[in-house]
């Protein structure tokens, strides 16, 4: 047996491989030049017909508590948006107000983008609330609406020149229109934070002018029987004790009083668990609780005098003098929230605050001419690599048998698609 080792064939190594695929790449180095100069040529034809796009921005600071009193939370129950008033903080209750039908309807009035947003057709085609509702579209797409945790506002507003455009009067005027429609938003935002606050201002005034009417009828009522009683039974005189007393109850049922109808009108726009709500009624169980107290009189205070232990006639006299107090008392405080509605419902006083105003973009947000091109040379060079090694299979499979085999496949390609087609024709 001959015990002679046998010779294995050379193989192709790798260096010897990666050798052999550069030669075929530079053998074809003028067709990677001409498909990447053609595809460059394209790709920048292309992004020179495209319209650009500038963006208008405005940064807004975050805004009060919406859980206070305050003009936004007034708006946005005027909007009917108090259910999101009670479970979201008050930059989203802003963000949803610049999102709201009322805002996007005011600014196309303001910025007249019926002409710019609406084609001739839809302009003479269109009903009216049809163009609201395409208007209130084109608006929101072109405006995005961003919020951060520290509560920032940020209001972006994109607009494009015409497509096939090249004068740079087209960009001039979306630059200055961008910013524009961007601070519009601003604008209409705080007037109609305004005028919804101040119409909810005026309501409220109206409401309290009523009850201030109301208790200036229970207050004459209250002297009128204080000085019937006072002719009736001569002079009587209470201690300043008893008046301190008397005053003090007077103080308590006015802010109980008072409180009512803050819960009243609490309740009239927000839901029973809301938090404003449920501190309304708390205060309000305090101030009963006190009152209840000092009516019953405080049994820890040895000085305190209790109204059993009255006489008659000085209780009696104590009962009408503590009417007249609380009704002074609630009196002098409807007087008081009514001219604080009244002036507030005529007030001028900003209700956002702009932390950077939008100003004339001068470099376009897209397209990125130079990170396209880019991108564009990297593709269409890996192209033309695959192109090249796709071209020299295609080569090699010709001067092979497979090529005629393959050709015939693919004329026969219903039999090879449905190979029992055939067969069931002839049944």
């Amino acid at each position: 047996m001959n015990d002679a080792p046998i010779a294995t064939p050379p193989s192709l190594e790798k260096p010897t491989l990666i050798r052999h695929y550069v030669e075929i790449l530079l053998e074809n180095f003028g067709f990677i030049v001409r498909f990447v100069a053609i595809a460059l040529t394209i790709g920048i034809v292309a992004l020179f017909l495209v319209p650009r796009t500038y963006v208008g921005k405005v940064v807004l600071m975050p805004p009060e508590d919406p859980n206070k009193q305050n003009p936004l939370s007034q708006a946005a129950g005027a909007l009917g948006l108090s259910a999101l008033a009670q479970q979201a903080n008050a930059t989203d209750v802003l963000a949803e107000m610049l999102k709201s039908a009322a805002i996007a309807d005011s600014l196309v009035a303001q910025e007249d983008l019926e002409n710019v947003l609406l084609s001739k057709r839809e302009r003479e085609e269109k009903s009216p609330s049809e163009k609201r509702e395409i208007l209130r579209k084109e608006l929101a797409d072109l405006t995005k609406i961003l919020t951060n945790k520290a509560g920032y506002i940020t209001i972006e507003v994109k607009i494009s020149t015409p497509a096939f455009s090249f004068s740079s009067v087209d960009d001039d005027s979306a630059r200055r229109r961008a910013a524009r429609i961007a601070n519009g938003y601003v604008a209409v935002l705080d007037r109609t934070n305004r005028r919804l606050a101040n119409l909810k201002s005026l309501y409220n005034a109206e409401y309290f002018a009523e009850q201030v009417a109301i208790a200036k009828r229970e207050l004459d009522s209250a002297y009128a029987n204080f000085e019937r009683f006072q002719k009736s039974n001569k002079a009587i005189a209470l201690s300043e004790q008893m008046k301190f007393q008397m005053e003090t109850l007077s103080r308590l049922k006015a802010q109980m009083l008072a409180e009512e109808l803050q819960l009243d009108l609490l309740l009239r726009d927000r839901q029973p668990n809301d938090m404003l709500v449920v501190e309304s009624r708390m205060r309000l169980n305090e101030y009963r609780k006190k009152y209840e107290e000092a009516l019953q009189g405080n049994s820890s205070d040895k000085l305190s005098l209790r109204f059993e232990e009255m006489p008659a006639v000085s209780r009696e006299y104590a009962n009408y003098y503590r009417e007249v107090k609380i009704h002074e008392e609630v009196y002098g405080l409807l007087k008081q929230l009514y001219f604080k509605e009244r002036v507030q419902g005529y007030r001028d006083t900003p209700t956002v605050v702009v932390l950077d105003s939008a100003s004339v973009p001068f470099y376009r947000a897209s397209p990125k001419r130079g990170l396209m091109t880019g991108v564009t040379f990297v593709v269409s060079l890996f192209a033309a690599f695959i192109a090249v090694f796709v071209r020299r299979w295609i080569t090699r499979l010709k001067n092979e048998d497979d090529y005629a085999r393959i050709l015939a496949l693919l004329k026969n390609w219903r039999s090879l698609l449905f190979p029992k087609s055939k067969s069931v024709l002839r049944e």
